[in-house]
């Protein structure tokens, strides 16, 4: 919890990103996500005395029957969510500035975007708390509906009847 709080303060206030600058840190992260997760399932899976054993498995798709704690589990679900979830805010910010939206408005909503996402996967991989992941991944999908919602307001007809 302190460390993503910690990020989303170096991000929101040294950084001072755009809004499409918030694409590229919800990508970039988003993308380093498989890291741990990948590493416990290796780090489990490998036998005794056989160092890559457990790599060697994971690079053939062997069956990897170790048991692992449940938060590998988890931060696979918040990896799937966050790689589903990252289409649909990228194509509302980048719709919204093609349709004119002004850059500071998409900028807050990216930005609270980012904030929620955070603690979206912090409450995922972390050891549930009742109902924070689902409240945190709904005011995430608000905020891509609503950068949507502008972005199809300012929006001009594209032909006349």
């Amino acid at each position: 919890m302190l460390l993503g709080t910690g990020f989303i303060a170096v991000v929101t206030l040294v950084i001072r990103a755009s809004a499409i600058m918030y694409v590229g840190i919800v990508g970039v992260t988003t993308a380093a996500m498989w890291m741990p997760y990948l590493m416990a399932l290796i780090y489990f899976n490998t036998d005794k005395g056989k160092p890559m054993s457990g790599m060697m498995k994971k690079l053939s798709y062997a069956p990897l029957p170790a048991p692992t704690p449940k938060w590998v589990k988890r931060a696979v679900v918040n990896h799937n969510n966050s790689m589903e979830n990252f289409m649909l805010f990228g194509m509302s910010v980048f719709f919204a500035l093609a349709m004119g939206v002004p850059e500071p408005e998409v900028r807050w909503a990216a930005m609270a975007y980012f904030i929620f996402r955070v603690y979206y996967s912090v409450f995922t991989v972390a050891p549930e708390i009742f109902m924070m992941k689902t409240a945190f991944w709904m005011m995430g999908w608000a905020c891509c509906t609503y950068i949507f919602i502008r972005g199809c307001i300012e929006s001009t007809p594209a032909y006349d009847l």
